[in-house]
């Protein structure tokens, strides 16, 4: 293995595990902090949902912005700048006193600082970096994350516990900061475009605008929407849906931590089998996800039962390991690197 093949796959595990620090924080060990902080600020649990809520809109606005910023300057001048905001942002929660305030500092300042520094920049610098073996890179950079996210959940929870909601912030703020030398040092400003046989640089395949007057860009967009709006909402209900159908409120967290860890291998079993299709076949994987995912889903709706529960769990795993991998590749091969992320960001705003 060449240096520059062992630096690409390192570069790969680092981008997993900043993205696992910093918006598994925000996506999963934000629950852990949802009520104290409604029991601090003496305001409902709806308020602080709703900043959440807002978070996620900011994120997806802020989307395609990082996009062309990525594409244009390269990956460590964003992701530096989004670090430093979430911690801004992580440091500004820790103050608040109004739910005003609260907006402020999470719908704003953290959530725009973590669609910056831990989403699709560091997307970019995995395509850019690996070739020949995307799909698997792809698969590990959210497999490290996924096992990162999960084994934060009960360390900020016993944080919470120990020195409160608003240490717990200043904590991690700190934690982000610590993390800040990683693209400083190990990112390059620019990632080159891939070189033709000539030794030339293969040119733009266009601006914004002829992307998204694409036909594809918008069959795969609509995918991608259909996928997320699923798993999420179903993702934000599971629990609840589980225990009106009998089970245990332990049984049914073990079973939705369980949904989390199912992701992990089903992206690497998908990263493996993408890597050996072509360009071709890509779409015919993606739609056969999307079709069982969607059977899977309806087999509870028309018979509900603790079988067709487990099935849906399942399918939930997949759904949230290989869709999102698939698109990220047939966007890599429809678009180019040079406009990955400018593509992808349009995507995650249209997904929000």
């Amino acid at each position: 293995m060449s240096s520059s093949t062992k630096r690409g796959w390192g570069l790969v595990t680092t981008t997993g595990i900043l993205t696992g620090f910093g918006h598994g924080f925000v996506a999963f060990a934000v629950s852990a902090l949802l009520k104290p902080i409604a029991l601090d600020l003496d305001t409902s649990r709806g308020a602080v949902s709703t900043a959440i809520g807002l978070g996620r809109l900011a994120s997806g606005i802020a989307s395609p912005i990082v996009g062309r910023a990525t594409d244009r300057s390269g990956a460590r001048g964003v992701v530096a700048f989004g670090m430093v905001l979430t911690a801004i942002g992580l440091a500004a929660l820790g103050f608040v006193q109004t739910e005003a305030t609260l907006y402020l500092a999470w719908s704003v300042l953290v959530s725009a600082g973590v669609a910056a520094g831990f989403t699709v920049a560091l997307d970019k610098l995995v395509v850019g970096s690996i070739r020949e073996k995307r799909g698997m890179a792809l698969a590990v950079r959210f497999s490290v994350a996924a096992l990162v996210s999960t084994l934060l959940v009960p360390f900020v929870t016993v944080l919470v516990d120990t020195v409160g909601w608003r240490n717990t912030c200043f904590i991690w703020a700190l934690v982000v900061l610590a993390l800040l030398p990683i693209p400083l040092l190990k990112f390059e400003r620019h990632i080159p475009l891939k070189q033709s046989r000539n030794g030339a640089a293969k040119p733009s395949v266009g601006t914004v605008r002829s992307i998204v007057i694409r036909p594809a860009f918008w069959l795969i967009a609509f995918a991608f929407m259909a996928q997320a709006a699923v798993v999420t909402g179903l993702s934000v209900h599971l629990v609840p849906l589980m225990t009106d159908n009998g089970m245990t409120a332990t049984f049914a967290g073990t079973l939705f931590g369980g949904m989390i860890l199912l992701s992990v291998p089903v992206r690497l079993l998908a990263g493996v089998v993408a890597d050996r299709m072509t360009i071709r076949v890509l779409p015919i994987l993606l739609a056969a996800l999307l079709a069982l995912e969607g059977a899977s889903i309806a087999s509870f709706a028309l018979v509900p039962s603790f079988a067709t529960m487990l099935v849906v769990v399942v399918a939930l795993g997949i759904g949230a390991g290989a869709p999102t991998l698939v698109v990220l590749l047939l966007c890599a091969h429809l678009f180019g690197e040079d406009r990955f992320a400018t593509v992808q960001g349009a995507l995650m705003f249209l997904q929000v």
